[in-house]
């Protein structure tokens, strides 16, 4: 194999893109290199209750998702990532 088709650098680049991705608007928030994959995080008024290390729920979050961004083989860009607009 001669090379990823996008960097880790590239993506990197991506961190606080605002995009929308499958008709609801994301943040991107950290790219996990060894996938890669994106985190982000949903951008809207409606949060989750969020339980801490003890069980108890109090806290509100946004949902956090992660995108692919190669195909299991590592040759082609997945269609997760191809399906990101941005905003």
């Amino acid at each position: 194999m001669t090379g990823l088709p996008i960097s880790i650098a590239q993506l990197q680049g991506m961190i606080g893109l605002h995009i929308l991705w499958h008709d609801t608007r994301y943040a991107i928030v950290e790219v996990l290199e060894d996938g890669p994959a994106l985190v982000a995080q949903r951008l809207a008024p409606d949060a989750i209750i969020q339980g801490d290390a003890h069980g108890r729920a109090h806290r509100q979050v946004q949902p956090v998702i992660t995108i692919c961004v190669l195909t299991p083989d590592r040759s082609l860009l997945h269609n997760d990532f191809l399906d990101i607009e941005l905003c």
